[in-house]
């Protein structure tokens, strides 16, 4: 299975990067019928399902993926992201937790913890943190730097919230510049 498995794959990603999204979810279909815990193909699979597809297959399809390798952060954070775009806040918290457990560095689960302290259990206390752990790990995080900035002018730390919505307009952010002139 090795090697011909691993070619059939590169093909999948390169018709992925061409956004040819039929070829590339056809042969990673094939990568995992030979091989049903193939990591990679199946976090692309499920990002391809989730993209075009929100619904109980898609699910059902997650769920599996999360069976095949149940210790993979990546595939937790994956999971926490796509509860979070249904609006499932509390199990996207369980998987984005878990996520971190499994791998203190993944950035986009701490941001990912970061919205749901602040945005659903007012916590900006727990929402700075989780965002400072993100731009600690990805200095370029736009979106960890305005939230986090939101977060500081919350808490009435105007100083630290300029910065970062300062940081976030050099990153590109489409809300910094508004925010630093309509609070700034």
């Amino acid at each position: 299975m090795g090697q011909r498995t691993e070619r059939i794959y590169n093909r999948g990603e390169s018709f992925l990067r061409k956004k040819n999204y039929e070829q590339a979810l056809r042969l990673f279909n094939q990568v995992l019928n030979r091989e049903p815990g193939h990591k990679k193909a199946l976090k692309n699979k499920l990002i391809i399902k989730i993209d075009r597809e929100k619904n109980q297959e898609t699910e059902e399809f997650l769920q599996f993926a999360l069976k095949q390798v149940p210790e993979d952060s990546e595939l937790h954070q994956i999971a926490g992201s796509y509860y979070m775009s249904l609006n499932k806040a509390e199990r996207a918290e369980k998987y984005f937790k878990k996520s971190v457990a499994l791998d203190d560095n993944n950035a986009l689960a701490h941001y990912g913890l970061g919205l749901i302290a602040a945005n659903q259990h007012s916590n900006h206390k727990k929402a700075i943190e989780c965002f400072s752990r993100a731009i600690q790990l990805d200095h370029d995080f736009a979106n960890a730097h305005f939230n986090r900035g939101c977060s500081y002018m919350l808490r009435e730390q105007m100083d630290n919230a300029r910065e970062d919505f300062l940081r976030a307009k050099e990153l590109d952010h489409p809300e910094a510049g508004h925010f630093l002139k309509q609070y700034f």
